[in-house]
């Protein structure tokens, strides 16, 4: 599918937004960095990924997979390093990864690559860590990947009808930010995103919630009050609640105008940090349970 001029100007715009949001932010001398480490064989930079992990002690650290978001057609790991390497400041090993992105890639290109990203992960965790424990955080369309990875990975009767590999490894828990997760929304970037694909997947899709089980993992769900899509976030917390899934659930920037969609991202926000750090406290203490 040829990429439409409104997707080639949102691509360009949001990228000096987000360069602009990172300026002058240096990475941090106490981080060690595997870079562009190829989780396919295809050497389409889209399945490439990176590694941070403290200098010093990473290897006594749980994973984190994060999966960026920018509405499936936007969006790469070098646009989340400096987030990245702030949450294995946080006490992660983090994988930051690329993934297929529309229109050029139509559904289920981003998920079945998110698959490919845990599956590589865990087969090669002794590499860089010894422990067992492992999380996934997101953010938008992020947030929509992990949330559907974790139902597929938790329901073999969702992943049988599926027609790309998948995975049924589950995370010790998820932070889910500012997503989308009801994906029967008439709504743009998800026709841009499932624009090639054939009826009954794209059915699947948008039944992924009414197969979410009590297998999905524990979750600190976010969003904020200056995000215009906050009621895309509730979707989730209402099937949180009904199936008893352990959750926290916040919603930050009140009085803060600036604070709005994935407001964390941005280092120099204070409740973007203070977010941040609730997410690797939750995830953390987790383990102690």
């Amino acid at each position: 599918m040829a990429v439409s001029k409104e997707i080639q100007e949102s691509r360009i715009a949001w990228a000096k937004s987000d360069a602009a949001r990172d300026a002058g932010l240096l990475e941090p001398r106490n981080i060690k960095a595997f870079r562009n480490v190829w989780y396919a064989d295809d050497k389409d930079k889209a399945h490439q990924l990176d590694i941070y992990s403290p200098v010093s002690g990473g290897d006594t650290l749980p994973i984190l997979i994060s999966i960026h978001g920018g509405g499936w057609f936007y969006g790469d790991k070098e646009l989340y390093r400096h987030y990245c390497m702030h949450l294995a400041q946080l006490g992660f090993v983090v994988v930051n990864c690329n993934y297929r992105l529309a229109p050029e890639h139509a559904y289920p290109a981003a998920i079945a690559d998110v698959c490919r990203v845990v599956r590589w992960t865990l087969e090669n965790r002794k590499y860089y860590t010894q422990n067992k424990h492992w999380f996934m955080v997101g953010d938008s369309a992020g947030a929509q990947l992990v949330s559907q990875y974790c139902i597929l990975a938790g329901n073999a009767a969702y992943r049988k009808q599926l027609d790309f590999d998948t995975c049924d490894q589950l995370p010790d828990g998820v932070a889910l930010n500012c997503g989308v997760y009801d994906m029967s929304l008439k709504n743009d970037q998800i026709d841009n995103y499932t624009h090639d694909t054939n009826a009954k997947q794209k059915q699947l899709l948008k039944q992924a919630l009414t197969y979410m089980n009590t297998s999905f993992p524990p979750a600190y769900l976010m969003t904020s009050v200056n995000d215009g899509l906050r009621p895309c976030t509730m979707p989730m917390k209402k099937k949180l609640e009904t199936l008893e899934i352990p959750f926290v659930f916040a919603e930050y920037g009140e009085g803060m105008p600036s604070d709005g969609h994935v407001f964390h991202l941005n280092l120099y926000s204070e409740n973007g940090k203070r977010c941040n750090q609730a997410e690797a406290d939750f995830l953390h203490g987790l383990i102690q349970e």
